[in-house]
């Protein structure tokens, strides 16, 4: 949205720093001024209710930011962000950020990408009303897959029980399908770690009615 130039420039502007997988960048609720520009690896954003139950918000990847709501709000942040992978963000202060969205007149394009955030909300909860698990299932794979286009090979870097939670649905129902893909040539798999072996397949999964 605001090109190679400008997204090089904003990730020189902040404080480099790497992360381990299953570690937490962002915490609901808490206060922060910091932005995180995502230059390598994804994450996953969920929402935790009252009982400790988490509902999953969103995948994200390079060419992401964490964190903006708050700063663009000065409240707390909405939800909690956890790394599914080694992951490098360059972090600013809320002061650099803004400064650099009114210097470059970018108000309206990071306007329309937290709006664009807002509707997949929305596709999110229409896909667990509507999609049978194996939509639902190859949907949500090609959304990790997605969040990350140019790694070198199509993976999800989570395991089963992860997968289950953040589709809500039973675990063994998530290993019945990747058993299945498996005898089907589709996923090969690991302990936390799925291989997509046949994307145009899983895209037709995704797809089926």
């Amino acid at each position: 949205m605001i090109g190679t130039e400008r997204w090089h420039w904003i990730q020189n502007q902040g404080s480099r720093r790497t992360h381990s997988p299953v570690h937490r960048l962002l915490d609901q609720g808490a206060p922060s001024r910091l932005v995180h520009v995502l230059v390598a690896g994804r994450v996953r954003v969920v929402y935790t209710d009252e009982g400790g139950n988490e509902v999953l918000v969103a995948v994200r990847g390079p060419g992401d930011l964490l964190g903006e709501y708050a700063q663009r709000d000065r409240g707390a942040h909405s939800a909690s962000v956890w790394t599914l992978e080694a992951c490098t963000t360059s972090v600013l202060t809320a002061a650099a950020f803004e400064g650099f969205i009114q210097r470059e007149q970018l108000s309206d394009a990071l306007q329309r990408y937290m709006l664009g955030k807002a509707r997949q909300v929305g596709e999110r909860v229409w896909r667990a009303a509507n999609l049978q698990s194996e939509q639902r299932l190859a949907q949500f794979f090609l959304e990790v897959v997605n969040a990350d286009p140019g790694a070198a090979e199509p993976t999800v870097p989570m395991g089963q029980q992860l997968i289950a939670d953040s589709l809500g649905i039973a675990r063994r129902t998530v290993t019945a399908l990747l058993t299945q893909w498996k005898e089907h040539g589709l996923v090969r798999t690991k302990p936390s770690l799925v291989t997509i072996l046949d994307l145009p397949a899983l895209t037709r999964r995704a797809h089926l009615r």
